[in-house]
């Protein structure tokens, strides 16, 4: 039963306003998700592949480091997803700018700030 209630609660969340507002100032970034893809218009080098072999080593580094902490490869084929752990936009742009693609210019590359739930607030807030 509180499963159903909470499911509940949360689609009249996601029906409401609430996600249509501004970002929500106070609360911290915590993650930055990118949407990284190949330009269409670029032409591959020569060595595409030993570009790519470096490509994913860096991207390995920058795992392995703690800065990306999950990445996926699109379902639609459109590039990959990375969830960096990173406070601020700048922050991840230098990351995904020191990778090789990134520093060819042959990617572009959409970075969202991920924040904490704040609906979930009034939830937790005293009763009434």
């Amino acid at each position: 039963m509180k499963k159903i209630i909470f499911a509940a609660m949360l689609m009249a969340f996601t029906t409401t306003q609430v996600f249509a507002q501004a970002p929500s100032q106070g609360l911290p970034t915590t993650n930055i998700m990118v949407l990284v893809k190949m330009k269409a218009d670029v032409q591959r080098p020569e060595n595409f592949g030993e570009v790519m072999q470096e490509e994913v080593r860096e991207t390995v580094k920058l795992h392995l480091g703690g800065m990306i902490s999950q990445w996926y490869f699109r379902g639609d084929g459109g590039g990959v997803v990375f969830i960096l752990n990173a406070k601020s936009v700048e922050e991840a742009k230098t990351a995904i700018g020191s990778l090789p693609l990134g520093r060819r210019g042959m990617v572009t590359a959409e970075y969202i700030p991920l924040q904490p739930m704040a609906p979930l607030g009034t939830l937790i807030a005293p009763p009434m």
